[in-house]
């Protein structure tokens, strides 16, 4: 059994998004946290949420952050998840494991605007970061990174994640 500190997750394209950022950083995240897992998922609430079970129970990571897509300008830090339609009997909230100041202050310090946000979207994003705070990993959170554009290059977007990673 391999064990890995961090891992980053991000989506495949979805939608009109023919191309998501989250997924396609991954390569560039893994330059930028030497070591760290990543893991590209599909957009799929069950087989999302049952991929990020595998992972972990695999790499037993100490830090899991997933990352998705919201067209947003600035990056959204979710302080919480729901469990949607993979267990709509549930109810409830589960909350981040996260330094969410310290991520916080380590995005504001290298320009990189942040929100808190306590919505993750109810669809796959927020399901598959319910089911991932369901696992034993003791640092959990979920980044919303905004879509390409001049303000948000891919590679700006990787740095983000990775600084965000590196302040857990």
């Amino acid at each position: 059994m391999q064990q890995s500190r961090v891992m980053v997750t991000g989506f495949e394209p979805f939608g009109a998004w023919t191309f998501n950022p989250s997924g396609e950083a991954l390569g560039l995240i893994a330059r930028d946290l030497p070591g760290a897992l990543t893991l590209r998922l599909p957009v799929d609430h069950a087989a999302a949420a049952a991929r990020i079970r595998a992972a972990v129970a695999e790499h037993r990571p100490q830090t899991l952050l997933l990352t998705g897509l919201m067209p947003d300008p600035v990056l959204r830090l979710e302080t919480v998840a729901r469990p949607g339609p993979l267990v709509p009997w549930a109810g409830g909230v589960r909350a981040g494991r996260w330094p969410f100041a310290a991520s916080a202050a380590a995005l504001g310090a290298h320009g990189l605007p942040l929100r808190l946000s306590a919505d993750a979207g109810r669809y796959v994003c927020d399901t598959t970061y319910w089911a991932a705070l369901g696992t034993e990993v003791p640092r959990v959170v979920f980044l919303h990174v905004p879509p390409l554009s001049p303000a948000w290059p891919l590679r700006r977007i990787a740095r983000a994640v990775a600084i965000c990673a590196a302040a857990a």
